[in-house]
């Protein structure tokens, strides 16, 4: 009989800069920044912000984003020729470049991702008309669990390092643990300043949201145990990806913060007794008054909007610019994301992105 248990499996992963092919045939140009069109490049001259570091950072669920070779993992819309073509394979790719360099943000996570092999063929795309390193994104990881069909990429234009990947392996419940990503946790570092990132794509509701409520719940102490290991050693930390429950869903922590310490949420640890003993975070989706910042989110279902994609933050961090980008063609007229379709070969992803910058 096997004894419950409860796992916690961290990987190291190696990180190198990517190797990149150039191919000015299949390329697509790099493009000035038209979405979040009020990205101001520029520091506003406080003292304090002078000796800080201006990062941008962008977050994306690119849905289900395969390549044209099956492995057997794909999803079945994904593995009949008649639908699913390298052709169109190309165009989507091309299509995911554009946004990523309409984007321009200096570190870009994206989630559903296939495989390396993506990550790679997203890399070689980019490169046409970024000779400058600073224009590019040097490095780039990526991680899954095997077996998975889709994982989580990450590009950057800094020097990345230190990669983990943390995974749960739970038998103290009645319901087998489904299959799910890995945590990434993984060193930017884009000047003296270094900061944490830790990349997740929790558990999907599909099954029940009650009944996969619990799968979130372990990854969410998973997390928190990571980051509050990471503030322990007096770093800042950024938390994003897919978390699959809408940021209003995290408990809100209601105590008053200097502006590069404030905490409007919890997030619970193993240990969280309801006693508000939870590590303290930061979600730009709310103002200070506790209302949404803007009045779409980043995932439409049912007829309403969803903030199921988040940027979370810890430490010395500034929040300086958050939104989630509506703009085409990753969005419609009414700002509606705008789902990919292999039948028709249309369309993004079901998922706007979300876009900030930050002071570290």
């Amino acid at each position: 009989m096997k004894k419950n248990q409860m796992l916690i499996r961290t990987f190291v992963l190696w990180i190198i800069p990517l190797v990149l092919t150039f191919n000015t045939g299949c390329g697509i140009k790099i493009k000035p920044n038209l979405l979040f069109s009020n990205h101001q490049e520029k520091k506003d001259g406080r003292a304090e912000e002078e000796k800080n570091q201006i990062v941008s950072l962008a977050g994306w669920n690119a849905q289900t984003f395969f390549d044209a070779v099956t492995t057997g993992t794909e999803y079945s819309d994904f593995t009949n020729s008649s639908k699913w073509t390298t052709e169109k394979y190309k165009k989507r790719l091309d299509k995911l470049c554009e946004v990523m360099s309409l984007l321009n943000a200096d570190v870009i996570v994206l989630e559903e991702i296939e495989n390396e092999a993506v990550v790679q063929d997203i890399a070689n795309r980019l490169t046409d008309g970024a000779w400058s390193k600073k224009k590019g994104w040097q490095y780039a990881c990526f991680a899954k669990e095997e077996g998975s069909a889709i994982g989580c990429a990450v590009f950057s234009r800094y020097e990345i390092k230190n990669l983990k990947v943390h995974s749960l392996d739970i038998c103290v419940h009645k319901n087998a643990q489904p299959s799910g990503r890995p945590i990434m946790q993984l060193t930017v570092c884009p000047g003296e300043k270094e900061f944490e990132l830790f990349v997740n794509h929790w558990k999907s509701k599909s099954g029940g949201e009650e009944e996969t409520e619990v799968w979130r719940d372990w990854q969410e102490a998973v997390l928190a145990h990571r980051v509050k290991s990471v503030l322990s050693n007096e770093r800042s930390v950024v938390m994003c990806g897919d978390f699959n429950r809408s940021a209003e869903d995290f408990i809100p922590f209601e105590e008053d913060f200097s502006v590069r310490d404030k905490a409007n949420l919890l997030l619970r640890d193993f240990n969280f007794d309801g006693d508000k003993a939870g590590v303290k975070i930061y979600s730009p989706w709310f103002t200070e008054e506790g209302k949404f910042l803007t009045e779409i989110g980043s995932y439409f279902y049912d007829g309403g909007w969803e903030r199921i994609d988040n940027f979370f933050f810890a430490g010395k961090i500034e929040v300086c610019q958050f939104q989630p980008v509506a703009e085409p063609p990753v969005a419609d007229e009414n700002s509606i994301p705008q789902g990919y379709k292999v039948y028709t070969d249309s369309g993004c992803s079901d998922h706007l992105p979300l876009k900030c910058i930050i002071s570290i």
